[in-house]
């Protein structure tokens, strides 16, 4: 990259950075439900097993090209409204109801089905080939799902692409003008960069907690290491996940984000907590979560105003943007995709669909 405006993948609006990438708001999608999404582009269809599972397939029936939106869940599996064929999680026709045409099934082409997680109150689709679970955007300091508590914020949307909305979080500068309340901790931050694999870049605080202001001296004892404890782990350089706090209680923030073909984004913010034991454990993770909540809405609020109107580009760096410059570089060196995603439809039985034997009737058979 010769510069931070010659970029190929940072605020390319044709692209989006393979990844998991958050589709829905989990409690949006009830055991037996059918939903839309635009996903990237692409029309689909969320729905949730009578198992609890959610699976992903191509939004259109490959019979006639109904919406399976309209569909009714059937076990595991979705029929689709129009002549009730049955396909399976994973996409294959597993059952035709018309008598004549039951053995059909198999020459039937399988509609695209689509890596699926439910993560941290969210629903999320994997953008490429081939994901695990461990590249899940996650905190090192929380435990799995189960022993998590969180609350999610309300959706977002941005006129800018995912990767400069991201930027607010890096950018110790804007503290003073844009978060002036803030500025009173965050002013002389110290963010120090490190990558911890190909898809996560990581920056975190080195400076103390600055003693130049009374809000510093008041909070100063509850950081018995001495570091402002303030750190960010970018995911695919579409997810933020934010761990600050003093050294007794750290406050998790979750910000996945993801790109749409009008160059903007949709995103959604999730506040984490350890579960707690007890009636009185779960009302402290509630309240701990809401003041999170409240903290994510302060920065929001904030940033909003600068996010709508943004056309980003950084002609004058200066030494304090060394962050966002480093942040720019690791999306980079991403594995992108096109923009609207197209992934290569399954072909399998096309052939021996085109053609297929139909029964026919004539006088000689009645």
């Amino acid at each position: 990259m010769a510069n931070v405006v010659e970029t190929q993948v940072f605020n390319n609006k044709e692209v989006v950075v393979e990844g998991w990438i958050w589709a829905l708001i989990a409690s949006e999608l009830k055991t037996g439900q059918v939903v839309g999404i635009d996903f990237l582009g692409k029309p689909l269809v969320l729905y949730r097993g009578r198992s609890g599972r959610p699976y992903a397939l191509d939004a259109y029936c490959p019979h006639m090209g109904a919406h399976f939106k309209e569909g009714r869940v059937d076990g595991e599996g979705l029929r689709c409204a129009f002549h009730d064929w049955k396909f399976s999680g994973d996409g294959k026709c597993v059952e035709i109801p018309c008598s004549k045409f039951a053995a059909q099934t198999k020459v039937v082409p399988p509609v695209s089905s689509y890596q699926v997680a439910e993560h941290y109150g969210l629903i999320w689709i994997y953008a490429g080939e081939q994901g695990t679970e461990k590249d899940l955007p996650r905190f090192a300091e929380l435990p799995n799902d189960s022993q998590v508590e969180w609350l999610v914020g309300p959706r977002t949307f941005r006129p800018c692409r995912p990767e400069v909305v991201m930027l607010n979080a890096i950018d110790a500068h804007h503290f003073n003008s844009v978060h002036p309340t803030a500025s009173k901790l965050a002013g002389g931050m110290d963010l120090r960069v490190s990558v911890l694999s190909p898809k996560v870049i990581r920056l975190a605080n080195a400076s103390p907690v600055p003693k130049n202001h009374w809000l510093g001296r008041l909070l100063a004892p509850l950081y018995r290491k001495g570091t402002l404890t303030y750190s960010l782990d970018y995911w695919n350089a579409s997810t933020g996940v934010v761990t600050l706090g003093p050294d007794f209680l750290h406050f998790h923030l979750l910000f996945p984000h993801r790109p749409n073909l009008q160059g903007g984004t949709d995103g959604v913010m999730v506040f984490l907590t350890p579960r707690r034991k007890g009636f009185l454990g779960w009302l402290k993770a509630r309240l701990i979560v809401w003041i999170t909540y409240l903290t994510g809405a302060y920065f929001e609020r904030g940033d909003r105003r600068i996010f709508e109107s943004i056309q980003f580009s950084m002609r004058v760096p200066i030494k304090a943007d060394h962050p966002i410059i480093e942040f720019i570089r690791h999306t980079e060196s991403q594995k992108c995709l096109a923009l609207p995603w197209r992934r290569p439809q399954n072909r399998q039985g096309a052939a021996a669909f085109q053609e297929p034997r139909l029964e026919t009737t004539t006088e000689e058979s009645r």
